[in-house]
């Protein structure tokens, strides 16, 4: 059960009343939705597993993430509806804060990220046992190659392979030049290991700053 209980939350929801406040990002995803104050994460490229991520890590860690209400995936679409948290992107005022508050922003991320790569997982893939969804595999095929998904993977050295396959792919005809072969040596030479919760795509934009710096 993901939260909605067989219905279609979008269709009880005040769109008209829904502010985009990602106008700026790719797929523009994300709503407010200002008579609820709550946040609706909606387009092709959201997904369960997304929803599944954060309340694992409300449930394992201290890292503050938004409380997921309900999620569900329609007709190629995913849906998430969460609490909104309140802050300002950190890219929005990295470069307006002193030396002091940067080093209080770099501790608190630094504790939050050894606490979620405490989590240890038996596959490398999306929450659920689902395909790779980082950045790293979220590449537009090269003209005549494939669109496909990769993973999961049941070790580390499967996932490097992975991604050289999703290197491979994303090259005009598959064909490695002289920095793809630099990469792929340095890849193979990951070796094997067990597999940490990560999170997918840890931007300075994806980061909210509360005023208590």
């Amino acid at each position: 059960n993901n939260g909605h209980n067989g219905t279609d939350l979008i269709t009880v929801v005040d769109m008209t009343k829904a502010k985009n406040i990602a106008v700026h990002k790719i797929d523009k995803s994300i709503w407010h939705l200002q008579d609820s104050d709550r946040i609706l994460k909606r387009g092709p490229n959201v997904k369960v597993s997304e929803a599944e991520a954060l309340r694992y890590v409300a449930s394992s860690t201290h890292v503050p993430v938004p409380e997921v209400f309900g999620a569900y995936e329609k007709d190629g679409f995913g849906n998430i509806f969460m609490s909104r948290v309140i802050g300002t992107p950190l890219h929005n005022v990295l470069y307006t804060l002193d030396e002091a508050q940067v080093e209080r922003v770099t501790i608190q991320l630094s504790g939050f990220v050894r606490s979620w790569m405490g989590l240890c997982g038996d596959y490398f893939g999306s929450m659920g046992f689902k395909a790779c969804r980082d950045i790293f595999f979220q590449h537009l095929p090269a003209a005549n190659m494939p669109d496909r998904e990769y993973g999961p993977f049941r070790t580390r050295t499967e996932y490097c392979s992975g991604l050289v396959d999703a290197l491979q792919n994303s090259r005009p005809g598959g064909r490695f030049d002289a920095n793809d072969a630099q990469l792929i040596e340095r890849i193979r030479r990951l070796g094997d290991g067990c597999a940490v919760f990560c999170h997918g795509d840890l931007t300075p934009d994806n980061i909210l700053v509360d005023d208590q710096l």
